[in-house]
């Protein structure tokens, strides 16, 4: 075969993947979103929005911005809560937001709530362009939560609200507490060593108001709620769509790689029926809503 001459024209970016690939990528975010929406949202993250919410001032004709809307479960309630005059802008992923879309299609029509695909961190918005941001959840999961609410500060106006909520430590302590047992016997000093990091990472009331502080946010407070989730086995738990999208994945790192990683889980799975052996497995969550405000003026 001849070559191409070497002034023959290249195609731009990398290559494209093969439209069938595509199609699949895409039906998998869109079977994720419907996933969330029917078991993460009803037992998880719908507890962490009615905190939002309780900790949220509806002001008459404000600017709201939400970032990750995920289904559009808080977005829902944010239009039934701000008058006619409010307007939303609900930002997240692609899927999230065509299925948020659908839920929100009337207020959608009338105007009064937008959708934005994109990140949280950097948002695509100008500054202080809102006199509410809100995050169930979504800063809270960002690699740098603290930069995320860096963000949200930056898009609120001078007087505004921001509201976030966040799992704090002692969420899923039950299974916690049992897997460092079952590392202490059959894993490895490291394993222990990295969920005792884990467990450490996780930030208490404190450390989620001081997120907010940092970004120059004044007036913090921080409203705790606990709650359980009961499963009725161990299979059950680790199949649960919240915790496969959830920390699974990070839990089975710190049990190593391999075959030492699947004793490790075997060993945790057999514990945990062993112990709730004729009941169900509680696992507890301890859930907050951080809110505070921008201050009117800056002091100098």
């Amino acid at each position: 075969m001849t070559p191409p001459p070497s002034d023959a024209p290249k195609p731009d970016g990398p290559p494209r993947p093969p439209a069938a690939a595509t199609a699949r990528a895409l039906e998998k975010q869109a079977r994720r979103a419907r996933v969330y929406d029917a078991e993460v949202w009803p037992i998880f993250a719908q507890k962490f929005g009615a905190l939002l919410l309780g900790a949220l001032d509806a002001r008459p004709g404000a600017r709201v911005v939400e970032v990750g809307c995920a289904t559009g479960g808080v977005t829902l309630e944010l239009a039934r809560r701000f008058d006619a005059a409010a307007r939303i802008i609900a930002v997240d992923d692609a899927p999230f937001v065509t299925h948020a879309r659908a839920k929100l299609e009337p207020a959608a029509r009338a105007g009064r709530v937008t959708f934005e695909i994109g990140p949280a961190t950097p948002l695509g918005l100008p500054d202080a362009s809102a006199d509410v941001v809100v995050s169930n959840l979504e800063a809270a999961a960002c690699p740098e939560p603290a930069r995320a609410v860096h963000e949200i500060a930056r898009v609120l106006a001078p007087g505004g609200q921001a509201v976030i909520t966040v799992p704090l430590r002692g969420s899923w302590a039950e299974f916690l507490d049992i897997y460092r047992d079952v590392l202490l016997e059959n894993g490895t000093p490291e394993g222990v060593s990295a969920l005792d990091h884990y467990v450490a990472s996780m930030p208490d009331g404190a450390a989620a108001a001081a997120w907010l502080e940092a970004a120059g946010l004044a007036d913090v407070e921080v409203t705790v709620a606990r709650w359980e989730i009961l499963f009725k086995s161990a299979r059950e738990f680790f199949f649960a769509p919240l915790v496969e999208l959830g920390p699974l994945s990070h839990w089975k790192r710190i049990g190593g790689r391999g075959e030492d990683m699947q004793d490790v889980f075997f060993f945790t799975k057999e514990a945990i029926d062993t112990y709730f052996k004729g009941t169900a497995f509680p696992v507890t969550i301890v859930g907050a809503a951080v809110r505070g405000r921008k201050p009117a003026s800056t002091p100098r």
